[in-house]
């Protein structure tokens, strides 16, 4: 999957973006002046991060030029860390399919893998989603340590 910003990024949209990518797995490309048709004819899966007032504020996920699915957040930490390639696991409720954003699919075989890699302690990269203070979040931990922490719209 290939993850861009908006035309014109904020130096905190290409940082989260970066540091989204390599956590995730993606391939970065920075958008310039290019049209969202243009970026579709390099890939039919498109990670896009929109920003509000100069912070990144929504993901929205495109499958062959349609929209799947669309977050909201509101950013509240990111950690620069060199990363592996190693598979992202979700664990939590989630309101949409992790396998969306191309992390092991949450069905029974991802979770059989899941829990053999874990008992192992072989999980390195897991997004924790759940609910704080009445808000819910996706924690984005690296070996145990938060990387990215996001704080979702109340309609996820």
């Amino acid at each position: 999957m290939i993850v861009t910003t908006s035309r014109k990024p904020g130096r905190k949209t290409r940082s989260f973006v970066k540091i989204l990518s390599a956590y995730m797995n993606w391939k970065y490309v920075p958008r310039g002046k290019m049209s969202l048709e243009e970026i579709f004819s390099i890939s039919p899966e498109i990670a896009l991060v929109e920003e509000i007032k100069g912070n990144p504020s929504i993901l929205r996920i495109f499958k062959n030029s349609l929209e799947v699915l669309r977050l909201r957040f509101n950013l509240a930490k990111s950690v620069k860390v060199k990363m592996d390639d190693s598979p992202v696991f979700f664990s939590g409720k989630l309101s949409f399919d992790p396998s969306l954003l191309g992390a092991v699919p949450s069905n029974i075989a991802g979770e059989k893998i899941k829990r053999k890699i874990k008992a192992r302690g072989e999980i390195v990269k897991e997004v924790i989603a759940g609910k704080k203070k009445g808000r819910k979040f996706l924690n984005f931990t690296y070996r145990g340590k938060t990387v990215i922490f996001l704080y979702l719209d109340k309609r996820h």
